[in-house]
């Protein structure tokens, strides 16, 4: 009788501690092409597909995550314009500015610097994204981080 009640008592521990580990898991997903643990597209969509940014920032609230958005004045181009916009904010600690609001801090370090520069030139000509959210518009009108925009 004691032997039942050990094994049962086992059974019940290893069946607790194997629940605790699957609920603490995480979501599990059909992709995560740049292993951010966020998923490509169930729950939302990763706003930024093809580079990793766990914290999936996203300034203007356009649906495309900073990291992979160097299209600052919202045309759906990276062009002169964004140049213009980070250069000119360039040594900044506040990445909005109050000429157009467009998020210049495009590698979210917390300023405006030579790395943002580099992503702009290095995306010029280019659109931003890609977006794994459906509702992801680069013609969105730029928000404050106010849940706000059109695909908060």
């Amino acid at each position: 009788m004691k032997l039942r009640v050990i094994i049962a008592l086992s059974s019940a521990a290893l069946l607790t501690l194997a629940l605790a580990l699957v609920s603490t898991a995480g979501p599990t997903c059909l992709g995560d092409a740049d292993s951010d643990g966020v998923c490509d597209v169930e729950g939302g969509g990763d706003n930024c597909l093809g580079v990793a940014n766990p914290a999936q920032r996203d300034d203007d609230e356009d649906g495309y995550g900073n990291i992979c958005d160097t299209d600052t004045n919202q045309d759906c181009n990276t062009g002169a314009a964004d140049l213009t916009g980070v250069f000119g904010n360039f040594g900044g600690s506040n990445p909005w500015s109050p000429k157009n609001l467009g998020a210049f801090d495009v590698n979210e370090d917390g300023g405006v610097g030579a790395a943002d520069l580099t992503a702009v030139f290095g995306n010029f000509g280019s659109a931003p994204g890609p977006s794994g959210k459906s509702c992801a518009d680069c013609l969105a009108t730029p928000t404050t981080g106010l849940g706000l925009g059109t695909c908060p």
